[in-house]
């Protein structure tokens, strides 16, 4: 036991005593000394706001605040320690709530059975590591508004781009846009620290001008050496309720001789909570045009067969959260299936994002899903660098098809 190690706090939330004092009985057993208990989910989250806490054992059923409503507070609160769930329920429930503490951003170390085996509490407790703490460049990005608007006003924010692959072929597809923010003195900051903070203060609409503009710009240059591929780009919902967005891509496509044939917008479904009317118009309208449409995130709202009746999408894209390792897990399996299966019988192509080995690979591809993205691929990049990319790809490629 290292000194690190007994600085971890564990905090046990169970309703009942037994199973409680036997739990953190154990716990010290392991030599961890740094120990906090909760009988519900109320007094966890006070205890939660007070102090650190580095990994919750958290039970389902409590009274009051159960567990699942002190998953979604503590995510609300931007909790960063371990979750590990403690429950005698049945596995797919309890994977169910595993994937739902991943939807919110928690940290999910894993399940642990009742009563707990010492050798599987040891393994989970250990799988833990603290959050990367943040670097000093990081740290800097403790962004006020000011900088932000300044850092919109004077162009800084670029497109990064993550190239998309045919999963028949293996060949170059198409890509993402991605915004990047280059700081003049923090070098590049991730959209997670700027991206937030321009929607809350109404700067994505000139942000995402930006991107639409650089990413065209781009385009026209890549048609210029003879490379037509998809560019995909990400409308977020405060986007499409700005009036002028369809005219401004109609006007930067034509400034930047780029056919709209070859551009993609993404929309999630949460953009649809808001005025669906309103929504309707502005993408009928950029489809109209010959903008293509994808519907981003497809499976984790409760809205998605209702969109893709709704509206005239021409693409489906598979959630990472189901593609993931859907190779060891029947229930993704069964969803990323059926979308596929439905996507080819709407006309639809589908995609997957976050395919990460090979495996997910091979499966997709056998399939029939239709195009790939994920870190397996391409990581997100510089214009600069995809060039090299394609060329360390294509070496890549025959083994993969062949296999």
């Amino acid at each position: 036991m290292n000194k690190r190690e007994h600085e971890v706090v564990i905090m046990v939330a169970e309703d009942h005593t037994f199973q409680r004092k036997a739990l953190l009985h154990q716990i010290r057993g392991l030599g961890y000394r740094q120990l906090l208990e909760a009988r519900d989910g109320v007094e966890a989250l006070a205890l939660c706001q007070q102090q650190r806490v580095d990994i919750l054992l958290c039970d389902l059923r409590m009274p009051g605040m159960d567990g699942m409503g002190l998953l979604r507070r503590l995510s609300q609160a931007g909790f960063r320690g371990g979750i590990i769930l403690s429950s005698a329920l049945e596995g797919d429930v309890v994977e169910a709530v595993l994937r739902m503490s991943a939807a919110y951003g928690l940290h999910v170390l894993g399940r642990l059975d009742k009563p707990a085996r010492p050798g599987q509490l040891a393994q989970l407790i250990q799988s833990w590591s603290p959050a990367r703490e943040p670097s000093r460049q990081e740290e800097g990005h403790r962004i006020d508004l000011d900088q932000l608007k300044r850092g919109i006003e004077q162009q800084q924010i670029l497109p990064w781009y993550q190239p998309k692959v045919s999963f028949a072929t293996g060949q170059w597809a198409g890509m993402e846009a991605l915004a990047r923010w280059q700081h003049p003195e923090y070098g590049l900051v991730s959209p997670g620290l700027f991206i937030p903070m321009a929607e809350e203060h109404d700067l994505i609409a000139p942000l995402t001008e930006i991107i639409i503009g650089k990413s065209l710009s781009d385009a026209h240059l890549w048609g210029e050496t003879g490379l037509s591929i998809n560019l995909s780009m990400n409308l977020c919902a405060s986007s499409l309720n700005d009036g002028s967005l369809c005219q401004t891509l109609i006007d930067q496509c034509r400034h930047w001789s780029v056919d709209p044939a070859l551009i993609t917008l993404e929309v999630t479904e949460s953009a649809f909570i808001r005025d669906i009317g309103a929504m309707l118009e502005v993408l009928t309208r950029l489809r109209m045009h010959g903008f293509g449409l994808s519907i981003d995130d497809f499976g984790t709202g409760y809205s998605s067969m209702q969109q893709l009746a709704l509206l005239p999408f021409t693409e489906l894209k598979l959630d990472r959260s189901f593609v993931d390792r859907c190779y060891a897990d029947p229930s993704r399996l069964a969803i990323i299936e059926s979308s596929i299966e439905l996507a080819r019988k709407l006309g639809l192509k589908s995609v997957a994002e976050g395919v990460e080995d090979v495996q997910t690979w091979q499966l997709l591809a056998k399939l029939g899903c239709d195009i790939c993205q994920g870190f397996f691929t391409a990581r997100p990049m510089p214009r600069s660098e995809l060039q090299h990319w394609h060329q360390i790809w294509q070496a890549r490629l025959p083994t993969l098809i062949s296999g």
